[in-house]
């Protein structure tokens, strides 16, 4: 109930500083958002009494716990008994600490961390949402950036953004950095980005578009300009910063500099090139194969239209850079999860979307595989 209230006093403090235009922007937003998650719950929630259960299933007590599984588990576990490191085994080190580190804060303050790691995502989702709108109405007009939210919501494993994963934070660190960076506010971009190298190990490449944003390179000028080089470009060294606090953690606690890496490989993820990665799909059933090669086909599409409609190369560069290192950890396993958070391309979909048949096309296919993907994930399937 203290949470709630808390809430609920926030919400109404938040809209008292609000001018008009931006409470209407909220208000729309939250409707897509409201809906979509509510339809995910909903779908769970119905297919949970209907449907043969998969070989992962659990024991869910709650609706919440439908969707409570897999990585969830780990980022509990560091919560409950924070990190431990056995090499050459899975261990709780392989996850970056800055999600269960909110929700281990902030349950000491209203209980029930499971209950608040959700909260935690849906409110970072909100929020990356918001800012996205931001971001992509500094370059178009207001239809193209609500479809660009739409499509993201909608998208078939935006469920993720929802749950005790760390896409929702994810998704607004990554954004709301590069809104900063737009706004040439390098501090605030940057300390954005030193939270988001602490989210995923990945997040520290975020450096390049950000630098590539300083610089103020695009397509109509690939000259650097010396005088923009100001004092307050050491701010981005604090991009990188995250991971090398938790690599220095690791060190410290476990005398293993690389633990999170040496981790990592005991999942098959190690460092490798991309050919030996895209074959290691003959080694899955048909319809997984279709799953992930299809992700990658759809990434591939919208980052070639983002090149053809000159969208800014900061951009392309995050869509281009985040799945050339998905691509080369030697297995295809998660691999549509991680496409989920490459923004830009639902501002693909939203520019290809001004054809009508397109528009429909894209909507109703992501619905549908939205309601699959969520039928497979809460019923114990694996596929992501």
């Amino acid at each position: 109930m203290k949470l709630t209230k808390y809430l609920k006093l926030s919400f109404l403090w938040y809209q008292t500083k609000m001018g008009k235009d931006t409470k209407k922007i909220v208000l729309n937003i939250l409707g897509i958002f409201v809906i979509s998650r509510l339809l995910i719950l909903f779908i769970g929630y119905l297919s949970n009494l209907v449907i043969i259960k998969g070989k992962w299933y659990g024991t869910p007590t709650s609706l919440l716990d439908l969707f409570f599984t897999w990585d969830s588990r780990w980022y509990m576990s560091i919560i409950d008994e924070g990190y431990h490191y056995i090499p050459g085994k899975e261990s709780s080190i392989g996850f970056f600490p800055l999600y269960p580190l909110l929700i281990k804060t902030f349950s000491l303050i209203f209980g029930n961390p499971k209950l608040i790691g959700f909260i935690i995502s849906n409110i970072a989702l909100l929020a990356a949402s918001i800012y996205l709108y931001k971001l992509i109405k500094l370059d178009f007009k207001d239809s193209i950036a609500f479809k660009t939210v739409f499509y993201m919501l909608i998208f078939p494993l935006s469920f993720f953004f929802s749950i005790f994963y760390t896409e929702g934070i994810f998704l607004f660190l990554t954004i709301s950095c590069f809104y900063y960076a737009r706004k040439k506010k390098w501090l605030a971009a940057s300390v954005l980005g030193f939270f988001l190298s602490l989210t995923r190990s990945l997040g520290f490449l975020m450096l390049l578009p950000i630098l590539v944003e300083y610089l103020d390179i695009d397509f109509k000028n690939f000259k650097i300009d010396k005088k923009k080089v100001k004092k307050d470009m050491l701010y981005l060294l604090l991009i990188p910063s995250g991971l090398l606090s938790f690599m220095a953690y690791s060190y410290i606690k476990f005398g293993d500099f690389l633990a999170y890496f040496h981790s990592k490989s005991a999942w098959g993820n190690k460092l490798t090139s991309i050919f030996t990665t895209l074959n290691s799909v003959r080694y899955y059933e048909p319809f997984y194969k279709l799953i992930f090669i299809g992700s990658l086909i759809f990434a591939l599409i919208f980052i070639i239209y983002l090149i053809y409609y000159r969208v800014r190369i900061s951009y392309i560069i995050y869509s281009s850079l985040f799945l050339f290192a998905y691509l080369s950890v030697g297995i295809l396993e998660g691999i549509p999860r991680y496409v989920s958070i490459l923004f830009p391309l639902y501002l693909g979909m939203s520019l290809a979307s001004k054809n009508k048949f397109l528009s429909y096309f894209l909507t109703l296919f992501s619905i549908a595989l939205l309601t699959l993907f969520t039928i497979l994930f809460v019923n114990g399937f694996w596929f992501t």
